[in-house]
């Protein structure tokens, strides 16, 4: 996949999560779901780390942003990893190891305690 198409794709995923209607810009709209198996609750947390890398309707926030990758690669999503290693190759390690801690948290939660 060439650099133009990459970032055609990020900027699909990036309009696709921001959405229409009442409510787009907030995550509390946004169902993140327990693994389920079928790849859309993990499709979906890549679009949210891709929000908080972007601060596409939320802060920007690189350690939110690397805990959705993380919590997108524990489903064999496609493409989590490229982004986590992006990422985090210019994270510090306390940042990292923060990112890991609030993703155990959610998962510990069922998804329910991610914010």
């Amino acid at each position: 996949m060439s650099l133009i198409q990459k970032f055609l794709v990020i900027i699909i995923v990036v309009f696709s999560m921001s959405g229409a209607g009442a409510g787009a810009g907030s995550l509390e709209n946004t169902s993140l779901g327990a693994p389920d198996g079928n790849g859309a609750a993990a499709s979906s947390r890549i679009g949210l780390g891709l929000r908080y890398l972007y601060g596409s309707g939320v802060e920007r926030n690189h350690v939110r942003a690397l805990m959705w990758f993380k919590l997108a690669m524990a489903t064999d999503q496609s493409g989590a990893a490229k982004y986590h290693e992006l990422l985090a190759r210019r994270m510090t390690p306390l940042q990292i190891a923060r990112a890991q801690a609030f993703a155990d948290i959610c998962t510990d939660s069922n998804y329910t305690e991610c914010d």
